[in-house]
């Protein structure tokens, strides 16, 4: 007669969790962002620099309309905002798509390199004394779940995406919702994020 699976660790606080997410996400973003910076080509450095030029101008215009409390300077304000020039729109378009491209995949490849690697912790995880288990078997995650759990996380952290957006804050919410502490990516992938005390 086999042995039933074991009883898995509580689940990890929401609160928690989050602290562990935001830990992992922010030094991989700023890595992501140095890394698409060194990786840029002249046309992306270009695109870079244009989109950099447009930001300066419009902060330009925005302190004048503050300062001078001048309906025409604030005029100037919705105007360039609302109707950019397309060279502009290209150059934002261009640039931020490349910056998160590469954060996409930068995030991906170290959060599901960790986890997997790691024994279901990462960086964030350490740090918070979470880890990430399968389910039912509560082991450390195997490669493709980690990869799945690492590229839904990043798809919404790094990708300028409506859609992602949109669904990776309603997933960040569902554990609220839930007895067993679980997001979307965990439920896809029969992993579930505990307290890692005394493992």
């Amino acid at each position: 007669m086999a042995n039933p699976p074991p009883i898995p660790p509580p689940p990890a606080g929401f609160w928690w969790r989050t602290l562990a997410c935001l830990a992992d996400i922010i030094p991989l973003m700023i890595l992501g962002w140095a890394l698409a910076g060194l990786l840029a080509g002249p046309e992306e450095l270009a695109a870079r620099q244009q989109a950099d030029d447009w930001t300066q101008r419009f902060t330009e215009q925005y302190v004048k309309a503050i300062n001078t409390g001048s309906p025409r300077d604030l005029d100037r304000v919705w105007d360039m905002a609302l109707n950019p020039k397309e060279a502009d729109v290209q150059a934002f378009t261009t640039w931020y798509s490349f910056q998160g491209n590469v954060s996409f995949v930068t995030m991906l490849l170290a959060l599901a390199l960790q986890e997997w690697l790691l024994a279901g912790r990462t960086l964030g995880k350490r740090i918070f004394n979470l880890r990430t288990i399968g389910l039912p078997d509560a082991e450390p995650p195997g490669f493709l779940p980690s990869l799945i759990r690492s590229a839904w996380k990043a798809a919404f952290f790094a990708l300028p995406n409506p859609f992602f957006i949109l669904l990776g804050i309603v997933n960040f919410h569902v554990p609220l919702f839930r007895r067993d502490k679980r997001a979307w990516h965990d439920l896809w992938t029969r992993t579930q994020v505990v307290d890692g005390k005394g493992n």
